[in-house]
């Protein structure tokens, strides 16, 4: 498929302004339902983000010639004070204390956080690319991001995210679940009142 143009260097710098930012979350080790709830609480936590929706967990099939266990899959929105680099700092210090080892590539993880969105950002270097290159050819991000926001627009290639599903292989599977538990993630600092979250 024809992407958009984009600047020379195909990277557009971001500015200092807060944000929105969609990020993908999954696992298929251990207690995936846990890890997952433990991931968004310990993103929420930081300063710099402001949570707006989390979208349904979803049973999705694994996208790798490795064996292993089904994945649980969500997305949340936040606002991200800060840029794109810190953000993914961010996900990744989280990713390390939750336990997550590099070993074999698209193999087993305890818990992956990737950026999908940052708002209409176009950024590609070395340590991060947004979106997220594989976005538009994984169900188990496409339809969490369309859950939260059923208009949104790839930037890359100026067309509905929700047109790219009648080209992904029927091979992956994917099942809806639950809402994560609002009131699990609700803290002090974070109380679920303040949060625009669906219902």
């Amino acid at each position: 498929m024809k992407e958009k143009r984009r600047t020379a260097q195909t990277i557009i710098a971001a500015d200092c302004a807060p944000s929105k930012a969609y990020v993908g979350i999954g696992s298929n080790m251990g207690n995936s339902r846990s890890h997952t709830a433990e991931a968004i609480q310990r993103i929420i936590k930081d300063k710099r983000v402001k949570l707006l929706a989390v979208s349904s967990l979803y049973l999705t099939s694994p996208v790798s010639r490795v064996t292993q266990n089904d994945f649980i899959n969500c997305a949340i929105s936040i606002v991200w004070d800060g840029l794109p680099h810190e953000l993914l700092a961010l996900l990744q210090g989280i990713e390390n204390r939750m336990g997550r080892i590099r070993t074999v590539r698209h193999g087993p993880r305890t818990i992956d956080l990737d950026i999908l969105l940052f708002g209409d950002l176009i950024l590609s270097d070395p340590a991060l690319k947004v979106p997220h290159q594989e976005l538009h050819r994984r169900k188990f991000a496409v339809i969490p991001c369309l859950e939260i926001d059923p208009g949104l627009i790839h930037p890359v290639y100026g067309k509905p995210l929700r047109s790219f599903l009648a080209m992904i292989s029927e091979k992956q599977k994917i099942t809806k679940l639950e809402r994560v538990g609002i009131d699990a993630l609700a803290s002090e600092s974070h109380p679920a009142s303040q949060w625009d979250l669906w219902e």
